[in-house]
């Protein structure tokens, strides 16, 4: 009798045991401290730096190797200088960083913050998803993006064609600048957004120049599109900053270990600025010339300067650059727009107070641009003068090389050794090699693998 009251007693005490387990253990569990899903608040900042890290690594470094801001002399820059492009290395590394990092970071940024109605933080998250997705359009053409950033979900996107791209880019920054207009009570960015601070305003003139170059990509197409790219850019141009004060960048230096990833790549000397650029720069006597690169003991390098100091800016969209594509979209529209003359002034002005910190006097200015930023002769000879300046003020960023690709300007000459299987003729390339991942690993990759002479869509 006692052994079956005490196997009584055991019994309940086990049931419920079972009964607790089975509807309180799991939730018992979970820790506030380790929460199952991270809130946009947290994903902004990171996503902020994955971006900005991306623009001004290795694919800038690649394309810059390419329009000749730099010599490639050390470790795989010496490939890049003969236009090998290893597609199990970093090219492979740089695309899946962007998929892998800021693009489906962002993805799940935006859906989050739209399920909870923090609408500056999916607006933010659209207009820096599209910033990634314009940047690996114009490096690699056609791109996943429709069936992309679903994780596990989808192991084998389809590649969209470039065109779709770009009017999935521009719907996202109209989306994004809808979104950032919004009023809403719920949880706004501050300090978790390290560009602009919870700024709306700011990323909604961030939103509209960037729709401006984008448009601006597309000048090779322009008679195909069913609106006019150049009177596009210039409207969205309108809408846009009105100074320096309102250029998406990101700032390094928040601590000893945070710097600007394109510190170590000139602290090793893996580049060192070309003799195109460097002349370029002696033959204009361009006041920028030392914020750029400097000359020790009859050696140049790029080391410890604007863009090369442990917490140099990320320049991801700039006032300068809004107004260089101005001047051109109104060149383009009416080449004797007096107008275009205008833009390109303050285009050069505020790139080169940017760059030197105010230092440059008005008086050196007014003389450079006299001698150097004129507009005059025909159609291309005002356009290679437009470009040429853009291209100086454009250090260190991909846009360069997307210039160099739709104008042909600045005239640059092959490097030397870049005529082989990957690149047949030596011509400067047109397009990076697609990864090796995906070449291997994506049932939907394209049947055509291009070499890197072969011109995706807007480039045709």
């Amino acid at each position: 009798m006692k052994n079956t009251k005490i196997f009584q007693q055991l019994s309940a005490i086990i049931i419920l045991l079972v009964m607790f387990s089975g509807c309180k253990l799991e939730k018992a569990n979970i820790s506030p401290n380790s929460p199952t899903e991270v809130p946009p608040s947290v994903m902004l900042p990171f996503a902020e730096e994955g971006l900005a890290r991306l623009s001004i690594s290795t694919p800038q470094v690649m394309a810059g190797i390419f329009v000749q801001y730099y010599n490639g002399i050390d470790n795989h820059p010496i490939q890049v200088q003969q236009y090998i492009l290893n597609e199990a290395l970093y090219v492979d590394w740089d695309w899946n960083d962007y998929y892998d990092g800021p693009m489906i970071n962002l993805k799940i940024m935006i859906d989050r913050a739209e399920a909870a109605g923090m609408f500056y933080y999916s607006g933010i998250g659209k207009v820096l998803l599209a910033n990634c997705l314009g940047n690996v359009t114009s490096l690699w053409g056609d791109v996943p993006y429709s069936e992309a950033l679903q994780g596990s979900v989808n192991r084998h996107p389809v590649y969209d064609s470039q065109q779709s791209v770009y009017e999935a880019i521009q719907q996202l920054l109209d989306s994004g600048i809808s979104d950032l207009q919004t009023d809403y009570e719920g949880q706004k960015p501050g300090a978790d957004d390290i560009i602009f601070g919870g700024d709306a305003n700011k990323w909604v003139q961030a939103a509209y120049a960037l729709k401006a170059r984008y448009y601006m990509h597309l000048s090779k197409r322009s008679g195909e599109l069913g609106y006019n790219p150049f009177e596009k850019a210039i409207e969205a141009a309108s809408l846009a900053m009105t100074g320096s004060d309102g250029d998406l960048e990101y700032h390094y230096g928040f601590s000893a270990s945070e710097y600007s990833p394109f510190y170590s790549y000139t602290l090793l000397n893996y580049i060192i600025p070309s003799d195109f650029f460097t002349t370029l720069m002696l033959q204009l006597n361009d006041p920028r010339k030392g914020y750029f690169y400097k000359k020790k003991f009859g050696e140049v390098n790029l080391n410890g300067l604007y863009y090369t100091s442990t917490n140099s800016p990320v320049l991801l969209m700039t006032y300068h650059e809004l107004k260089f594509i101005e001047a051109e979209a109104r060149l383009r529209l009416n080449e004797n727009d007096p107008l275009a003359q205008t833009a390109l002034n303050e285009a050069v002005l505020a790139s080169i107070n940017k760059i030197t910190a105010g230092e440059t006097s008005q008086e050196t200015i007014d003389a450079y641009l006299a001698d150097f930023a004129v507009l005059d002769g025909d159609f291309n000879a005002k356009l290679e003068t437009l470009i040429l300046q853009k291209y100086i003020a454009l250090f260190a960023t991909i846009e360069s090389w997307t210039d160099y690709r739709r104008t042909g300007f600045p005239a640059l000459i092959p490097n030397e050794g870049g005529d082989q299987n990957q690149n047949p003729g030596g011509a400067i390339p047109r397009r990076f090699a697609y990864p090796q991942t995906e070449r291997l690993y994506n049932q939907n990759f394209p049947e055509y693998l291009p070499n890197l002479q072969d011109r995706f869509w807007w480039d045709q």
